[in-house]
């Protein structure tokens, strides 16, 4: 995993935190974590980090709505930051 992999990962996550309760869409959150939401590349990045932090147990993504998994939001009180 490249460096900048986890980098969008972690402002996906933050960001997904940082909205709950409100369900992201998947072109909102594309449209503020990406520089230009509209490349394809930016896509297939985006892609690759939701389907890792579902992979990880951290999101739910069934395709458009985005939302914070259980753990991650107690990740999140355990930090102060919730």
């Amino acid at each position: 995993m490249i460096a900048i992999d986890l980098r969008l990962q972690r402002d996906v996550l933050a960001l997904v935190l940082r909205e709950h309760p409100i369900l992201l869409t998947l072109p909102a959150l594309a449209g503020r974590v990406l520089a230009d939401s509209r490349t394809l590349t930016g896509g297939v990045a985006l892609a690759r980090a939701l389907r890792d932090l579902d992979n990880e147990g951290l999101v739910f993504s069934d395709g458009l709505l985005i939302q914070p998994s259980r753990p991650a939001l107690y990740v999140k009180r355990l930090l102060g930051e919730g």
